[in-house]
């Protein structure tokens, strides 16, 4: 995986809180910590924080085309939006992102569909060359 990719910084979308796990480092970056619940097996997933990687770590085997349920390791709410992937139909999760928009994902696992939304790109792009160094190449959002 290249360094050159940016690793995006996460939050609960219900309580604000930080879903970032800085003592589980996925592809050289903080991973993002979620509960899981796999066919009924209760867990912890770590995810990679950089966009576009699909590694990932959990505490309960991970079954190919199975759904699974994600919640808030903080106030344990579900983290499946309201919309639904338009490649296999399962829910879509959704984190917030700590600059502003929503980072959503498919909650199938093996399901690529990823996808980042902005509510006010041009409030949350301002933001995010103003507090991070502009033009780095490994960069965080």
């Amino acid at each position: 995986m290249s360094k050159n990719l940016i690793s995006l910084k996460v939050k609960c979308p219900h309580c604000g809180r930080s879903l970032m796990d800085h003592t589980l480092f996925l592809n050289s970056k903080p991973s993002i910590k979620v509960r899981i619940d796999m066919m009924g097996k209760q867990g912890i997933l770590n995810l990679c924080s950089t966009y576009g990687c699909f590694d990932k770590q959990s505490t309960v085997e991970l079954i190919k085309d199975e759904i699974a349920g994600l919640s808030c390791m903080h106030c344990k709410k579900d983290l499946k939006g309201l919309n639904v992937c338009d490649l296999c139909h399962a829910p879509i999760v959704d984190f917030s992102l700590d600059k502003g928009g929503a980072v959503h994902f498919c909650s199938r696992i093996g399901c690529k569909k990823h996808f980042v939304s902005f509510e006010d790109i041009y409030t949350t792009l301002t933001n995010f060359y103003e507090e991070d160094l502009y033009g780095a190449r490994d960069t965080d959002f």
